[in-house]
């Protein structure tokens, strides 16, 4: 049984967990380049993260008790600003390198889709050519697998990096304070209901 359907596009999708299945195995031959990626997602979800508790310790710890000494001394705070900075430039530099692994990800998966696609219409009989308009067959061929290349390169990153980085987030809210932690959610669920 053929893996792509030989009728004209309608504009429906067939079932979804099939197309996730298959777009998933064009990512097979990637899976090291994209565990690295998903590390740097990570990292990069986690320092951006870290910058709420970043300022109550740095407020908290570092400057509030310099502003009760007459003479101050500022490289406890130095320091932590320095910690901090090394923390944000890993995380840009995670974000950098997941965005550069992911182009050749996303254009490899795009030729191994647009070459099975030439194979198979390469099998096809000349009616299906005559029944469907060339610009249809062409739209596959461009349109539709650049669409599957941002989802592969951008819409599935962003998508973990937005998991991560909500997890991280709630996970701060609650070692910062329970109570407005409660008071956040029960606004969201308002907001959610309404």
């Amino acid at each position: 049984m053929s893996k792509f359907k030989t009728a004209a596009p309608t504009g429906t999708a067939e079932n979804p967990m099939v197309v996730l299945k298959r777009l998933l195995r064009y990512l097979k031959p990637y899976r090291l380049r994209l565990a690295v990626v998903f590390l740097c997602i990570i990292f990069s979800a986690l320092a951006s993260t870290i910058s709420a508790t970043f300022l109550k310790t740095l407020i908290n710890d570092y400057i509030a008790p310099l502003l009760l000494e007459s003479h101050a001394d500022y490289s406890g705070l130095l320091s932590m600003i320095l910690k901090m900075a090394v923390i944000f430039a890993g995380g840009a530099i995670c974000t950098l390198l997941y965005i550069r692994l992911m182009v050749p990800v996303s254009q490899g998966v795009l030729k191994k889709i647009r070459d099975d696609m030439f194979t198979h219409m390469q099998k096809l009989p000349v009616r299906y050519f005559d029944q469907n308009a060339t610009g249809d067959i062409m739209s596959l061929y461009t349109n539709d697998t650049d669409t599957l290349r941002q989802a592969v390169s951008q819409s599935l990153p962003q998508m973990f990096s937005a998991v991560i980085t909500v997890v991280a987030v709630f996970i701060a809210m609650i070692t910062t304070s329970i109570p407005l932690t409660v008071l956040v959610l029960l606004c969201v669920a308002g907001m959610l209901l309404v």
